[in-house]
Order: C-alpha cells, then sequence, then structure tokens
C-alpha cells in the first residue's frame, strides 16, 4: 500500500471510530438525560460534518493531481482556503468569543481553549502567506511549519484525548490536522521538485 493511501486509511479510521463511539454514547445515554444526548448528536454530527469536509479535500486534490503546474496552484490554494476557514471561524472565533457556559457545557471551559483560538487566528495569518504569496523562497518554510505545527497539534490532542483531558469535540479535528500536516508535505516536495 502506498504511503499515501495508508496514511489516509489512517485518518478514515480516525474519523469513523469516533463516529461510533459518539453514536454509541448516543445510544447508550437513558432519555431521560435529554440534554446528555443532544451533546452527544451535536458531536456526532460535527464529527460527520468534519470528515464529509476531509472527503471533498481528498476529491479535490484527485482532481488536481495530473494539472500543468498554474492549475496545481489553484488546487492548492482552493484547499488551503478551506484550512484558513477552518482556523478563523471554528476553531478560532468560536473558541474566543463563545460565552463560557456554552465552552463549559462542551468541555473547553479551561483559558487554554481561550488561547488556542488566539493561536488559531495567528496560524490563519501565517498559512495566508503560502496562499498569497506561493513563489516566494519563504513559502518552503511556512509549509514545513504547516507540517510539524499540524502534526504536533494532532498528536497531543489525540493523546489528551485518551488521556480523558479533552471532549471527543476537540479530538474531533484531529484527522484535519493530520491531512493537512501531510498535504504541507506534499506541496513541499513538489516545490522541491520545481
Amino acid at each position: 500500500m502506498k504511503p499515501r493511501k495508508l496514511y489516509y486509511f489512517f485518518i478514515h479510521t480516525f474519523f469513523i471510530s469516533g463516529i461510533f463511539y459518539a453514536f454509541a454514547k448516543f445510544i447508550r445515554t437513558p432519555r431521560i438525560e435529554m440534554f446528555q444526548r443532544r451533546l452527544w448528536a451535536y458531536e456526532n454530527w460535527i464529527i460527520i460534518s468534519f470528515y464529509l469536509l476531509f472527503v471533498y479535500l481528498i476529491l479535490t486534490e484527485k482532481e488536481g493531481r495530473f494539472k500543468k503546474a498554474k492549475h496545481r496552484i489553484n488546487e492548492f490554494k482552493r484547499i488551503l482556503t478551506v484550512n484558513l476557514i477552518l482556523l478563523i471561524f471554528p476553531w478560532g472565533l468560536f473558541l474566543i468569543f463563545s460565552p463560557k457556559y456554552l465552552l463549559t457545557m462542551f468541555g473547553m471551559g479551561s483559558i487554554y481553549w481561550r488561547i488556542l483560538g488566539i493561536g488559531s487566528l495567528i496560524g490563519a495569518v501565517i498559512y495566508y502567506f503560502p496562499y498569497r504569496f506561493y513563489r516566494s523562497k519563504f513559502t518552503k518554510y511556512v509549509l514545513l511549519f504547516g507540517i510539524i505545527d499540524n502534526f504536533v497539534a494532532g498528536a497531543i490532542v489525540t493523546y489528551l484525548f485518551f488521556m480523558k483531558k479533552v471532549p471527543l469535540m476537540a479530538w474531533s479535528a484531529t484527522p484535519l490536522l493530520f491531512y493537512y500536516s501531510y498535504f504541507f508535505k506534499e506541496q513541499l516536495g513538489r516545490m522541491g521538485k520545481n
């Protein structure tokens, strides 16, 4: 099996196991605990949404694989746009401006989640650089940073999830972090060949 297929299989497995985990929790939560059941349903919906987004990114990537360099840059920008949107809205502004009771309800009431929201907005600014200046020599450094940043963040959140220190909602984003780590690695490899 090729490394890319193996890596994507790993990400598919992450998403599917998260969906089954949230669904099992939803089914096993008694009906009298309606609030908790709704939270599990919501978490399941979030994971399914992220999974569909991942499938869209893979399909977008496959479309652009055999195109000319100009079209590949456009495909890179299209896939990176999704990352920028995720960094700004759900992972940035949501964590910064959500009311404390809402974040506490999802198990993210700690100040560290607010700091992570600020870090996500800073990340959006950093990742905008290769979007805007793809042919700059500094783009390679941003892509290298993206590989390490996304992989380490995904690994840390996964570890904390299995140690029961972060909620499923936070863990549901890690497959996309792993995807973008690999995506930046491939882009860096392509730039090295040009």
